[in-house]
């Protein structure tokens, strides 16, 4: 149900806010077959009556159908009417009531459904300018909301208190360019003052049910891509062959949820808030991108399976990453990036393993930077390659060289640092069996450990006898370093798979 409602809504917002660049003349006529063009091109059947009065393009009972081959079933939506007004100087407008019920019907298969998704909006304004093969949209709204409308399932209505979507937008505006060559390119931005959004749901089977609220503001989106003529969106591979590509994100200053509900009779709630965010995402026929961030997030729960409410806050997050997903002759390059900055937690939670307080409270911070070259043997988005990995014990790529740009692990008074690089033979499996051989080093740097170690035989978690090999292995490994407390090592592997610490051969 939850796919054929993300589908039918993407379909839905593609034609009611449809997208495209520009500088000429256009014509109500063009932006229509432009609109119907692409949606076809994306594997939708496109009908509508249209009717041309004066300057006014008025398009009814907009049905656009797509089949689901792999649920044997057919996905409908049905939109009652918009306008395109010609203004008599090149531009045309956009024009559709409020509200705007979008009709979806699931037809087919073992999970029929219907309802429909209502649009509401006022102070809305959309000007398309340019030529057929150049349109830029311009729009601006005071409120756009969503909301989830009457539900039908296996032929049964919904329950209205069974699933509640209702989704607002305010302060609205953007601008979308859209160009026809091979491929179909857009570049557009956009802006939110405020995003709203109240979800609900209830079992009717069982006592089971979840609300989920919050807000956003101040957001801001941006996005480039290209799209091929006409493409098969269920072979991503093709696709991306074709010219599929997309590069965008967005960010915001701000905001806060909260969730509650029962599940197998038990009680949870749980509410978030932070001073800001982003999300990246991109993808072409060589690589993947992704990445989130955050600022000043903090968590609070509670449930009856906790026996008291549970408080964290992270000062920042991050995490992105960019990888090759073809196969190619040549390495290729890739990153990660891991971080969870001054991350602390409530007192209870320390008074279950720290309860005399022996450990440092201070903030801890976790950090991972990554860089290398890494070659793909096959094509991790073909549908038969992906099917071939999952059964194989051989790896899908080789891994060719590895920077550790930065290492950092500080947490209950001790600190690791680092910084390293290393490349890798993959024709040498024998060296260091089962791997490819390395040769690099990584300097390493501690700091606090003795204390640590002091602290957990204080607390009991070991003993002195447990602690001795630990020490030992430090004084193995490292040397002092610049201070109290304070060791350093360099380990290196050289050419012929030996390893050293600080010049001295351990293997």
């Amino acid at each position: 149900m939850s796919i054929h409602f993300r589908r039918g809504a993407s379909a839905a917002a593609l034609c009611v806010f449809s997208t495209s660049a520009a500088w000429a003349d256009i014509s109500a006529q063009d932006v229509w077959t432009d609109w119907r063009d692409y949606m076809t091109s994306t594997g939708y059947q496109v009908s509508g009556t249209e009717t041309m009065s004066g300057n006014t393009l008025t398009v009814t009972d907009i049905t656009m159908s797509l089949p689901i081959p792999e649920e044997d079933s057919t996905l409908s939506i049905v939109i009652p009417s918009i306008s395109l007004i010609e203004n008599g100087d090149g531009t045309v407008n956009v024009d559709y009531p409020s509200p705007l019920p979008v009709r979806f019907d699931v037809t087919g298969g073992s999970e029929p459904a219907s309802g429909e998704v209502v649009v509401t909006h006022s102070g809305s304004t959309m000007k398309i300018s340019g030529d057929p093969q150049n349109m830029t949209y311009e729009h601006s709204s005071d409120n756009t909301t969503l909301t989830l409308g009457q539900v039908t399932a296996k032929g049964e209505p919904v329950p209205a208190d069974t699933a509640r979507v209702a989704i607002s937008m305010d302060n609205t505006a953007g601008t979308t360019k859209t160009t026809l060559g091979d491929l179909r390119g857009f570049d557009q931005n956009f802006t939110v003052g405020q995003l709203s959004y109240d979800m609900a749901f209830k079992d009717p089977e069982s006592a089971d049910n979840g609300t989920f609220k919050g807000q956003l503001q101040g957001l801001t989106f941006s996005g480039t891509g290209s799209i091929p003529k006409d493409m098969d969106t269920t072979n991503m591979s093709a696709m991306l062959k074709a010219g599929f590509a997309v590069d965008g994100g967005f960010s915001y200053t701000g905001g806060n949820s909260a969730l509650e509900g029962t599940g197998d009779g038990q009680s949870f709630a749980a509410q978030t808030s932070s001073q800001g965010g982003s999300f990246e995402f991109g993808m072409n026929a060589w690589t993947l991108t992704y990445g989130v961030t955050g600022k000043a997030t903090s968590i609070s729960a509670s449930g009856s399976d906790l026996p008291f409410p549970v408080e964290l806050s992270l000062a920042e997050t991050a995490l992105r990453f960019v990888f090759p997903i073809a196969k190619s002759d040549d390495p290729q390059d890739f990153s990660f990036l891991l971080k969870l900055g001054d991350f602390t937690m409530s007192d209870m939670i320390w008074s279950i393993f720290d309860p005399a307080g022996n450990l440092p409270r201070d903030p801890a911070t976790i950090g991972l930077d990554l860089a290398g070259k890494l070659k793909m043997l096959v094509d991790i988005m073909d549908p038969a390659e992906a099917e071939a990995i999952a059964n194989s014990p051989v790896p899908p790529g080789e891994i060719h060289a590895v920077t550790i740009n930065s290492l950092l692990l500080q947490a209950v008074g001790a600190k690791l640092t680092g910084q390293g690089a290393f490349t890798f033979d993959n024709s040498d499996m024998q060296t260091i069996p089962g791997m490819p051989r390395p040769e690099g080093a990584i300097d390493l740097a501690l700091n606090g450990a003795n204390a640590l170690i002091d602290n957990l035989i204080k607390m009991g978690i070991i003993s002195d006898q447990e602690a001795m090999p630990a020490r030992m292995m430090m004084g193995m490994f490292a040397v002092p370093g610049d201070g109290p407390d304070s060791l350093k090592s360099r380990i290196e592997i050289n050419a012929q798979g030996h390893i050293l610490a600080n010049g001295q051969r351990i293997k």
